[in-house]
């Protein structure tokens, strides 16, 4: 805390330094532009003017006699004598002591306080001084310096270690909170205060961890969930190995050897959901929304879907609705959502599945509707994590691995949206994207 203190506390006092001859050199521009020809030693010029006129008419041996009969009228102290011999001469700079011989009125400040005036008298080498006692100048400029400054500098200090404190304990929090997630406690959060500098810090810390955490929860998910369903493909591909070396008949070989291939396929298969979902998890990619034709951007999806209805021949007609004459979408994966939720209609539809394309106030929405047995309302948020599947009809040989309706639900959010499950129309399930 001590060097962010002492940090900002220097650059503080750097700005308040900078700023202070920066106003003092406007404030003497401003002055001198507002008193152009202003000159108070005019005041004193018709002082200097009749001791002039006093001695000019005299001899000059009685200048002296004369000029203390006229400084005893003064109420400042005064004394005249020539000009090379005056000690005042020795602090002039040259263009002050041009104007002093050139019988110009001199200022100059007097020591121990005050100013002093000086003029050559006119027509002699004589000059007049007049001493003005008054403060030291230059040591109330001083002491008046030292108790501005000293003053502007604690408030400073002040100022800066009441904000500097509470901002490094919540940043504190933040430095514990971090070493606690990097030892692996995904649980931690960080509580600061609605007005703390660090809030929005806080906040995203805390939407990290949580993503960290859910990420990984998923990821232990998965790799349970690859080994269970690993495990039972691999187990009858043994088997059937086994069983078709130490068969002796040709004909029993080959039906082992078709067993070995519909598992190597389901292998296969789980695979290519595998890769795909562990790309779909990584993050969010760049969605590049774009607006196609909504018509034929469906029927081609269709057609994609229709080619799983052909091979596990599937005699399922599906209806299309198109009520847009655009949609804007990734055409890409909200593809790949729309075909996953067309052949998972398809595995429990009776006889008809409807995709439809409409338009729902700001909204865009895909509904894919079945008229097979349907979801229990409490299983429909379920079904979306992966490798979920459900009991009876909805099971490995017709729903596949489960994870489906998890690439639709990311694909989904991806756009900005979600994806949800209620009864259909036709009696079965009703799927619906909305955007």
């Amino acid at each position: 805390m001590i060097r962010l203190f002492l940090k900002l506390y220097g650059l503080l006092i750097a700005t308040l330094v900078f700023s202070f001859v920066v106003q003092t050199q406007l404030v003497d521009y401003v002055y001198r532009e507002m008193t152009p020809g202003f000159d108070f030693r005019q005041r004193f010029m018709a002082t200097f003017h009749l001791l002039e006129e006093s001695l000019a008419p005299l001899p000059r041996d009685q200048w002296p006699a004369r000029f203390r009969e006229l400084a005893a009228g003064f109420s400042t102290p005064a004394r005249m004598g020539p000009v090379s011999t005056l000690p005042e001469r020795s602090r002039l700079d040259p263009e002050k002591a041009q104007q002093l011989d050139s019988g110009s009125i001199v200022a100059l400040d007097r020591p121990g306080g005050g100013f002093v005036l000086a003029k050559r008298l006119r027509g002699s080498d004589h000059a007049v001084v007049m001493e003005f006692p008054g403060p030291d100048n230059s040591r109330i400029r001083i002491a008046t310096y030292l108790v501005n400054w000293t003053t502007e500098f604690l408030i400073v200090a002040v100022l800066v270690f009441f904000w500097v404190r509470p901002f490094w304990r919540d940043l504190l929090k933040v430095r514990s909170a971090a070493e606690a997630v990097g030892a692996g406690q995904f649980d931690q959060r960080v509580t600061v205060k609605r007005g703390s500098a660090l809030r929005s810090l806080a906040e995203g810390f805390n939407a990290m961890t949580e993503r960290i955490a859910a990420l990984l929860q998923s990821h232990r998910g998965l790799t349970s969930s690859v080994s269970h369903e690993l495990r039972t493909p691999l187990a009858r591909l043994k088997f059937s190995h086994s069983m078709a070396r130490d068969e002796p008949r040709p004909e029993g070989k080959d039906r082992f050897l078709a067993l070995m291939e519909r598992d190597i396929a389901e292998l296969d298969e789980l695979t290519t959901e595998l890769l795909d979902y562990a790309r779909l998890e990584r993050g969010v990619p760049e969605i590049r929304v774009q607006t196609v034709p909504a018509e034929p951007w469906l029927e081609d999806v269709i057609a994609d879907a229709r080619q799983t209805a052909v091979a596990s021949q599937n005699a399922a007609r599906i209806d299309p609705q198109v009520d847009l004459e655009t949609v804007q979408c990734e055409p890409r994966y909200m593809a790949r959502a729309v075909v996953n939720l067309i052949r998972n209609a398809l595995h429990y539809a009776r006889s008809t599945v409807t995709v439809s394309l409409a338009r729902e106030g700001a909204r865009t929405v895909i509904h894919v509707d079945d008229d097979g047995s349907g979801i229990p309302a409490q299983d429909r948020e379920r079904v979306f994590e992966p490798f979920a599947r459900l009991d009876q009809s909805r099971d490995r040989d017709s729903g596949g691995f489960g994870l489906g309706l998890a690439i639709v639900r990311q694909v989904a959010r991806w756009h900005g949206g979600e994806a949800s499950i209620s009864d259909s129309p036709l009696g079965g399930t009703r799927v619906t994207i909305a955007w």
